[in-house]
């Protein structure tokens, strides 16, 4: 006597697999989103690393003290290194945060640059500078000089929130 499957046994089976299909659907789905909540983090610790090591060598690095500007909710820093992304023989470095689209510039230059005049673009006498943005939309930068150290906090949208004492080496 043949024996076949009844249409009870079929729609049993097609919901067993139906149901298996749902939850590796849903356990791929959740990887999935997971993976993309990890990159997206990986990113904003990435940058905060990184602008946490330019700084690193920028403060160590010191040849002078640093010449501080105190504004509303955003300092400027400007200081003599032997920290040199560009390859200039103790340059400037300039740290501020740009009023337009309040991201975190660093300006390396040759000479002092005064970015409180309007739209500063260069002098005559051969300033070169370099300028990098290394955070956006940030809504707090500052910066405290104490004898040994430097604090800097820095918050922008971007990057994980940085926290920062630096110890300075003799001057």
């Amino acid at each position: 006597m043949n024996r076949g499957f009844t249409l009870v046994e079929m729609l049993v089976s097609i919901i067993l697999t139906a149901i298996v299909f749902t939850y590796i659907y849903a356990t791929l789905n959740s990887v999935k989103k997971s993976q993309k909540r990890y990159m997206e983090s990986e990113k904003t610790v990435t940058k905060a690393q990184k602008i946490f090591s330019i700084f690193l060598k920028d403060i160590t690095e010191l040849r002078e003290s640093p010449y501080i500007v105190h504004r509303a909710g955003f300092d400027r820093i400007s200081f003599v290194t032997d920290n040199s992304i560009y390859s200039i023989a103790r340059p400037w470095v300039h740290y501020y945060i740009s009023s337009k689209s309040h991201a975190l510039i660093r300006v390396e230059s040759t000479r002092q640059i005064n970015f409180l005049g309007a739209n500063y673009i260069g002098d005559a006498n051969g300033t070169y500078f370099f300028a990098d943005k290394l955070a956006e939309g940030c809504d707090s930068f500052r910066v405290a000089n104490r004898k040994t150290r430097m604090e800097i906090i820095l918050k922008c949208k971007d990057t994980a929130p940085i926290a920062m004492t630096l110890y300075k080496g003799e001057m």
